[in-house]
């Protein structure tokens, strides 16, 4: 009773176990249903799959000795030997025994014949090869009569007909074969030869299509259209009478609603469900039956059902238990919660043995907590709003003001030792601003307020605030144990700090860190030394910690801009396309930045900027040829790049495309008075005088020089390309126009009919009457 009044005492944990149990209960069972159908399904479809392969091979082997056979008995048919057994009314005894012999020459010739039969219609007589037709005192012969030769039930001819000659049961062992000279049914009214085939030939795909497809599984049967069963296996299943006209019964229902040749039928034969697959054997005659017990195919789909059942069992229980146990594990932790809440319930509800809900406990808990957080809040808003006046406006109070409002408000601000403010800045706050959300922000400000106010806690007194959103402001107390080295642990700390951010953030740091104060009113100046040289990083590179003495050659320099002949080589070198002195230029100039002044290197750098842009301009106005490159951009570097090293390597960057844009200026004078060589021959090629001589002198250049130019550039002399032109235009007005040969020459600047044929053929390989004959036919 205590057990089952605690469970119900806890109704979240009624619910967690209730919903766990039920999932498990609703996923076991419907995947154990699921699979199991699956599961016969599938083996039904592999199986139906398979059947339907060996009887495809059945029926092929039936249809190819069906063949075999009609040829064969059309051979004898007409064979000169046989004929008078056939037709003679008078059979003369030479051509008895010449028959006699072709029938057993046939007969050797056949390992599949079991015998051979001619009947003579006009004789009524028959005539065989076997011992037994002839020695047996007319037995087999009168078997024959009554088989075949009844007027009142003609034989098909042409197809296998079972029959029994030499076994009394009625088994079968024979197959006849009837041929005529018609396809009427047979009857004693005409002569025909009749081949009996061995039963075995016949059955012996059925016994290999047997093995093959697992002889415990089912039997392979022929029926016949009068719905007869045959079978290789005298004691094979389903031969009863009754059981052959219920297997024909089904077969000729399932034919008839699908109009189709073969397909599956399930029914009950002899008290047993039986899977039946059936296919005609191509001929009409036969119908080839695949008969398997359906219990034995689906024996194991019902172990596979069983076994799940088991196991879904077992899982079941299993599942129950680890429910309880799980619902307990997760209960564990809110139960612990209403065991540290207890104690301040009110006394009705700290009584174990009453009933409660542990959801409405927790929301009352929670209610007065978030007014108590709220009052904390408020407090902790007003804290910070101290700290940042501190730092900005701390000569606004004074010392003793300050030593009141840290008491009171109980910052953690030493009012007896010495101070030290830190500034930690987010390096490319640029990028780090533009890519995450105000929400994500204000998550990782806060984290890094609160990381580095735990780790720098753990030796100093501190307390630490956001400022503007890029940084984070420090104010480190002096322990009691470093008195001799004060804040000797602080850049240790700080590197700790920087590590831990950007291993859990990807954030990177960078750190000033002021000079050591002893008063309050100093805070403001501390914390503007910090952020000044936390502005350093511009020299020093991201991810690093700087203090004042790290600087103290910046701060001493009275370099305020760049040397002169500086700028005048960096803007030689651009204009003569020579990268590697404009970059060596480039490197002097930033070698000189890294020992000035915050500001002058901003100013520095910006001012070469403009030098660079200035000469590009030149360049570009002076050029025959222009190069496009904006420059615009190039006055975003120093807003954009926060290191000497990054704003470096994209000056050097323009710089590079400055001079790969440049060229020597007698190459752009040469590509252009090329250019207007080709343009001046595309214009003129239909003027007959046109020559190198009279494009030399419309340039006002040597015809040597321009023809010895036009061939270093284009691999080809001048006239060369006079006549690759005019004949390009002839194959133009040769496939689209009507115009005659006489009338292309004219158009194209050719007076010589000969010259112009010769160069077309060597250009194109036919004249251009073949040509154009080409063209239209094609």
């Amino acid at each position: 009773m205590k057990v089952f009044g605690f469970y119900k005492s806890k109704k979240y944990l009624q619910r967690v176990m209730f919903s766990i149990t039920a999932t498990m209960v609703i996923v076991l069972v419907a995947s154990s249903v699921s699979n199991t159908y699956v599961l016969e399904k599938t083996v039904k479809s592999i199986q139906e799959e398979s059947n339907l392969k060996v009887l495809s091979q059945i029926q092929y082997n039936l249809t190819y000795m069906n063949e075999i056979i009609s040829r064969l008995s059309n051979f004898a048919y007409r064979d000169h030997f046989l004929i008078p057994l056939m037709f003679n009314e008078t059979l003369p005894k030479m051509d008895l025994i010449r028959g006699h012999r072709q029938m057993s020459n046939i007969m050797e010739s056949s390992s599949f014949l079991h015998s051979m039969v001619i009947y003579n219609q006009a004789q009524s007589e028959l005539y065989g090869s076997s011992s037994n037709f002839l020695l047996d005192d007319g037995v087999t012969k009168e078997k024959i009569r009554r088989a075949l030769l009844d007027p009142s039930h003609p034989q098909p001819t042409n197809r296998l007909i079972p029959m029994s000659l030499e076994q009394s049961d009625g088994r079968i062992d024979t197959f006849a074969f009837i041929v005529t000279d018609s396809l009427k049914p047979f009857s004693n009214i005409q002569s025909a030869i009749i081949l009996f085939i061995k039963s075995d030939w016949v059955f012996d795909s059925l016994k290999k299509m047997n093995v093959a497809s697992n002889r415990d599984q089912g039997d392979i049967y022929i029926q016949t259209q009068d719905g007869q069963l045959l079978t290789s296996d005298p004691l094979a299943s389903f031969m009863s009478d009754q059981d052959q006209a219920h297997i024909k019964e089904l077969v000729q229902e399932d034919k008839s609603s699908g109009s189709r040749m073969s397909g599956f039928v399930i029914g009950d034969l002899s008290g047993e469900k039986e899977m039946l697959t059936y296919m005609e054997d191509g001929i009409g005659a036969w119908t080839i039956l695949y008969i398997q017990s359906y219990s034995k195919l689906m024996e194991q789909v019902t172990k596979a059902r069983n076994q799940s059942l088991l196991l879904s069992g077992l899982f079941l229980l299993l599942a129950v238990g680890m429910s309880v146990w799980l619902s307990y594990k997760l209960y564990h932790p809110i139960e612990n919660m209403i065991k540290r809440i207890k104690p301040h319930l009110p006394d009705e509800k700290q009584d174990g043995s009453a009933s409660f809900d542990e959801l409405s406990l927790m929301s009352d808990n929670f209610m007065k907590l978030s007014e108590k957080l709220s009052e904390i809040s408020s407090e902790h808003i007003v804290s910070q709003y101290y700290i940042r006046r501190f730092l900005t406006d701390s000569q606004l109070f004074s010392h003793h003001d300050m030593q009141h409002l840290i008491e009171k408000h109980e910052l953690n601000i030493s009012v007896k030792d010495q101070l030290l403010v830190c500034v930690m800045r987010i390096d490319n706050f640029a990028a780090y601003d533009s890519s995450i959300t105000g929400t994500s922000k204000k998550l990782y400000n806060f984290a890094i307020v609160n990381i580095a106010g735990e780790v720098m806690g753990r030796h100093y007194p501190c307390e630490a605030v956001e400022v503007r959103g890029d940084h984070v402001v420090l104010i480190l107390s002096q322990s009691a144990q470093e008195t001799p080295s004060p804040f000797a642990q602080v850049t240790p700390l700080l590197r700790e700090v920087q590590d831990t951010i950007e291993r859990y953030y990807g954030i990177s740091l960078s750190c000033g860190i002021s000079d050591i104060i002893s008063q309050y009113p100093f805070l403001s100046t501390a914390y503007s030394q910090a952020l000044r040289l936390s502005q350093y990083v511009i020299v020093k590179g991201h991810k690093t910690i700087i203090a004042s003495e790290d600087i103290k050659e910046n701060l001493a320099s009275k370099q305020m801009s760049l040397p002169d002949a500086i700028e005048k080589k960096l803007t030689e070198a651009l204009k003569k396309g020579q990268l590697t002195n404009a970059g060596n230029e480039l490197e002097k100039a930033f070698s000189l930045f890294a020992g000035f002044h915050y500001e002058d290197i901003i100013r520095a750098v910006s001012n070469l900027a403009w030098v660079i842009k200035n000469t590009a301009a030149d360049i570009h106005e002076n050029r025959i040829i222009s190069f496009s490159d904006d420059m615009d951009y190039i006055h975003q570097i120093t807003q954009e790049k926060e290191t000497l090293e990054e704003m470096y390597l994209s000056l050097l960057s323009v710089c590079a495309k400055i001079c790969e844009g440049q060229r020597p200026a007698n190459m752009e004078r040469n590509e252009m008075m090329l250019e207007t060589v080709k343009e001046l021959i595309e214009q003129k090629f239909p003027d007959m005088n046109l020559s190198q001589q009279s494009i030399a002198t419309s340039v006002k250049l040597s015809s040597a020089y321009i023809g010895k130019l036009f061939k270093e550039n284009y691999h080809m002399s001048i006239t060369e390309y006079i006549n690759e032109v005019r004949l390009n235009h002839a194959q133009l007005l040769l496939e689209q126009d009507n115009y005659t040969i006489s009338e292309i020459m004219d158009k194209c600047g050719y007076a010589n009919q000969s010259y112009f044929f010769r160069l077309f053929k060597g250009k194109v390989g036919s004249t251009p009457k073949e040509y154009r004959m080409k063209k239209s036919i094609s």
